[in-house]
């Protein structure tokens, strides 16, 4: 049974970045990207602190390590590295190759050392924080709640002294790390899908009180502080949850399994839509700086509106469909089963 929650989540966070994030610097070329303006790196920041967080819940789910189960260590690597280093190598030089990334960004991304140093790549730089998460997974995700949380507090501790001590490091790294360690120990202690679904005051409090941060931060500079930056960009993934939970139920009611699509056309539809963008969710994030750059190429109207209209309703949708058969085809060249 599937629990659409998650792939809601993928396609909302995916979404906000590709769709307006990063395509606001394609509308208004003066600004590199919408993440320059404080209050839209929030927002990004709680988009990718909760893709993290769905990616920690999952495997935390799936996978136990220690003991008899130890030996499942270099499989579980095998599989993560090789489902996302090869694609990220290959977006990574189609980067470089259209300019949008120097060449010692590009290197310093593909060999991953970039959450280390200053000279790091535009867009891609998630990448090699995601492959460091999948690096401690098997030493955090082990059938001990004791243990889970010991090491995931000393791996915290490790993050906050490194950022003492190396100026360059990228702040990103603890917040996403942070919330992807959060959502294994969650994993096994939390049912979202049963817990979830109570609590409405609640959730609306918490997508209020991060409507009412992100207004204070942006009307008094707060977001140039980076412990303020992380309170609201942490308040964010929680808002964001919920969001993302109403709009599941909206789309699917409240049963979130896979056979329950089976009630209308329009759940049917839905779900199909879902699941297949989800799918795509990370090829479309490697990759559409490159369809955005060729969408230009082929179309680029003086007017905003149009412009807008047309990487939105074409370019868009065009790159979710191109991007899920990338991610198809290969799966089943490297034999990745999803």
């Amino acid at each position: 049974m599937r629990d659409y929650r998650f792939d809601v989540a993928r396609v909302v966070c995916m979404t906000i970045i590709v769709a307006y994030v990063h395509l606001y610097a394609y509308i208004h070329p003066e600004v590199r990207s919408a993440y320059f303006i404080p209050m839209c790196a929030t927002i990004t920041d709680a988009c990718l602190g909760l893709f993290t967080f769905v990616s920690g819940y999952l495997l935390g789910m799936k996978y136990q390590f220690g003991g008899p189960e130890e030996k499942n260590i270099w499989s579980f690597y095998k599989k993560r590295l090789l489902r996302i280093i090869p694609l990220f190598v290959l977006a990574a030089v189609c980067l470089w190759l259209i300019g949008f990334n120097g060449k010692q960004e590009t290197i310093n991304g593909v060999i991953c050392i970039s959450p280390f140093v200053k000279c790091r790549p535009q867009t891609l730089w998630y990448i090699p924080v995601i492959l460091y998460c999948y690096l401690i997974t098997p030493l955090v995700s082990r059938k001990s709640m004791n243990w889970k949380v010991c090491v995931s507090v000393g791996i915290m501790v490790v993050l906050l002294v490194l950022e003492k001590k190396i100026p360059s490091i990228d702040k990103r790294l603890a917040f996403n790390v942070f919330f992807y360690l959060t959502g294994i120990i969650t994993s096994t202690c939390f049912d979202w899908k049963m817990k979830f679904s109570n609590g409405l005051y609640v959730k609306i409090a918490w997508v209020l009180v991060f409507l009412v941060v992100l207004i204070v931060g942006h009307k008094h500079s707060n977001f140039h502080d980076l412990w303020f930056k992380r309170f609201a960009s942490g308040i964010g993934v929680i808002a964001l949850l919920f969001i993302c939970e109403w709009v599941s139920d909206f789309l699917f009611g409240r049963g979130q399994q896979e056979g329950v699509a089976k009630k209308s056309s329009f759940v049917n539809v839905s779900a199909s839509i879902i699941k297949y963008v989800s799918y795509a969710s990370m090829a479309v994030y490697m990759f559409h700086r490159l369809f955005f750059w060729l969408g230009e190429k082929i179309f680029d109207p003086s007017s905003n509106s149009i412009k807008w209209g047309y990487m939105v309703l074409i370019v868009f949708p065009v790159m979710c469909f191109l991007s899920y058969y990338i991610q198809k085809t290969y799966d089943i060249i490297v034999g990745n089963k999803k």
